[in-house]
């Protein structure tokens, strides 16, 4: 039955229910109560009166209570509990009212591609269970004060407040849906791919109908190609194209083993000679030349590469230096860079020390260097992780030291065998005697922790000079050497060991 109807005839059963019983109980309290015929009659009028006041109050009160009813379900939609369309509007509308000079909104239309086709294929039962749950997915990646709708069968609808103040990647926050929706679709074993449109208040519109219409045109374009994503402004959609593609050919180049790698050597600074190396990744690209770490790190980081790009560098580094005769006689430690995202992964660091462990003429060399900030994200967390590596016969080493907030509490609970005194510091101790202060008892706090220490970024003989009167124990920097391919650490460390 309609809703409507069904709503109608609920009124009319309440109504005629109450009409019944109050006409029948009524007359009968006035018979039995009233003696009087002439009050009787009065009686009879002022029960009418009443009776035609309650009965008023009594529908208005139904009929508001269907209404909102009425209301809130034309609001969500039946299958997933989203917004819907209407409601979508209202809301964006309204946010768009109320928008501070600083905020601007980011709208998203998903749809999946050939979805009629996928609803003949898996079934309707089949398809209605994945968008349930792809809304559940959506719903839990949205940032904070998100609204999203389901729009038509197959299309989701999601907008955002976001302030431009803020560091907000939306490349990376646009893909995230694009990963979510793959994820829901391999997990319920279904062939589906999506697409989606962007629009930005108030570069794109400035109503909510204007910011649909500019988000439904960016969605156009996108089906157009299949598992793509396109913003409204072309620009961002460059943009967003050349990641996508960076990240493509980064996967590539890791199963291709285009990767190469380089070392800085570190330096013993009671005798200047070569006491270890740092290993560093590189990446020449086949058309655009060198891309710096700094850039295809952070990449490599949100799409889940940095496992295996740790496995291709401990991989070359223990062949090139096993092949060269480095390690023990030339070499007592090599540092390996473990990103944040790998360090704090209890499973991907458990997969890279038994990896290095395997490799047993190359494991007890072995450094695993890790930034400040990324122990910091769960110290108890980080502890645990270090008691690992070490229990492994891995040594440890926390690189940019100095820079977190909580260093001193850090080193109290990290059974750490060495610590990088952070560049920003080292470049300093010339000229600023609050970074000399700092270096200072940096070295002698790792000293009485009998924790090795390092200075990282010497560029001059003077920072070289007061590092050895602060009895800091190593370095490394351009001054001394700069990273270099496997051939050249040969030639050097021969050089080296003639000069001392």
């Amino acid at each position: 039955m309609d809703k409507v109807v069904s709503s109608a005839v609920r009124i009319a059963f309440y109504y005629a229910i109450f009409a019944g019983l109050w006409i029948l109980f009524s007359d009968l309290a006035v018979e039995t109560f009233i003696d009087s015929a002439n009050l009787r009659a009065l009686a009879q009028t002022y029960k009418g009166l009443a009776f035609v006041v309650v009965t008023a109050m009594l529908l208005l009160i139904l009929v508001y209570q269907n209404n909102r009813t009425l209301e809130k379900s034309n609001d969500l939609d039946s299958l997933t509990g989203l917004h819907s369309i209407n409601m979508f509007i209202r809301t964006l509308d309204k946010s768009i009212r109320k928008l501070k000079p600083n905020e601007q909104i980011i709208l998203g239309f998903l749809d999946i591609d050939d979805f009629k086709t996928l609803n003949d294929t898996i079934g309707f039962e089949r398809a209605d269970l994945f968008l349930q749950e792809l809304a559940v997915d959506i719903t839990e990646i949205t940032l904070s004060g998100s609204v999203t709708a389901r729009l038509q069968a197959d299309q989701f609808a999601s907008f955002a407040i976001i302030d431009t103040n803020d560091e907000f990647d939306m490349d990376d926050h646009v893909l995230g849906f694009q990963r979510l929706f793959a994820h829901r679709a391999k997990k319920q074993n279904i062939d589906a791919t999506c697409c989606i449109g962007v629009a930005l208040f108030p570069n794109d519109g400035v109503t909510a109908k204007e910011l649909m219409v500019s988000a439904t045109e960016a969605l156009g374009v996108a089906k157009q190609q299949k598992n793509a994503i396109q913003y409204h402004d072309q620009a961002l959609t460059n943009k967003a194209m050349q990641r996508r593609q960076m990240v493509l050919d980064l996967r590539q180049a890791i199963q291709e083993d285009k990767l190469t790698i380089v070392y800085q050597p570190k330096y013993d600074l009671n005798t200047l000679t070569v006491s270890g190396v740092e290993v560093l990744v590189r990446w020449v690209h086949d058309k655009h030349g060198f891309i710096s770490p700094a850039e295809f790190i952070p990449l490599a980081e949100d799409n889940h590469l940095t496992s295996a790009i740790s496995m291709l560098v401990v991989r070359k580094a223990a062949e090139q230096l096993h092949n060269a005769n480095l390690l023990g006689s030339g070499l007592k430690h090599v540092a390996i860079n473990v990103s944040a995202t790998e360090f704090n992964n209890l499973e991907e660091m458990r997969a890279l020390t038994q990896f290095i462990q395997k490799l047993d003429y190359f494991s007890p060399y072995v450094r695993i260097e890790i930034t400040e900030t990324a122990t910091l994200t769960d110290i108890k967390k980080s502890v645990g992780v270090i008691a690992d590596l070490q229990e492994s016969g891995i040594t440890f080493s926390i690189d940019d030291f100095g820079t977190g907030y909580t260093s001193l509490t850090m080193l109290k609970d990290l059974t750490v065998d060495e610590i990088k005194i952070d560049r920003s510091f080292v470049s300093e101790i010339e000229h600023d005697e609050r970074s000399k202060t700092i270096v200072n008892a940096i070295i002698a706090m790792a000293q009485s922790f009998g924790v090795n220490i390092v200075a990282e970024g010497i560029e001059t003989a003077k920072q070289m000079s007061l590092l050895q009167t602060m009895g800091c124990q190593e370095a490394q920097g351009f001054y001394l050497a700069k990273p270099m391919p496997i051939n050249e650490l040969v030639t050097h460390l021969k050089e080296n060991r003639k000069l001392h």
